[in-house]
């Protein structure tokens, strides 16, 4: 068995992992929230528009500072929607690396298994051989055990 430190560590390094991956998740709960209040702030852009009277000056120049106001927010929105997706990448990033990271010592600790597993085999190998050459074949009886 690979040594308990190598254990602990794994212990981190999956603790490490399981924390990235629910700050990714948190990550791209935000980014679809920002997404929909993109897309909320473009519907309401869309109704204020159906709700004019194009022959009503007044209510054309109504409608235009809202399209300049709602315009001015996408943008905003737009801009965060940007800043969120490329925070999500960075976190993404991260978490691909401590997963990587994660597989590389389990690979090393089953490695370190496997090479204690083959030594053990090779030392009761010797052993064996070793009881082997402490028996005398007798000519006519039973195997004896040689006294030492």
């Amino acid at each position: 068995m690979a040594s308990p430190a190598l254990h602990t560590l794994l212990k981190l390094r999956r603790a490490a992992r399981e924390e990235s991956q629910a700050i990714v998740k948190r990550a791209e709960d935000e980014r679809d929230a920002q997404a929909e209040r993109l897309q909320a702030l473009r519907d309401a852009t869309v109704r204020g528009r159906s709700s004019i009277d194009p022959t009503d000056p007044f209510s054309l120049t109504s409608w235009h500072a809202f399209r300049m106001r709602q315009e001015v927010a996408e943008r905003r929105e737009v801009m965060k929607l940007k800043q969120r997706e490329r925070d999500l990448d960075q976190k993404r990033a991260i978490h691909v690396a401590r997963v990587r990271d994660e597989l590389a010592l389990q690979r090393l600790i089953e490695h370190q298994d496997a090479e204690e597993a083959a030594e053990a085999r090779v030392r009761e190998g010797r052993a064996m051989d070793e009881i082997a050459s402490r028996i005398n074949p007798a000519e006519d009886g039973p195997l004896k055990i040689a006294s030492a």
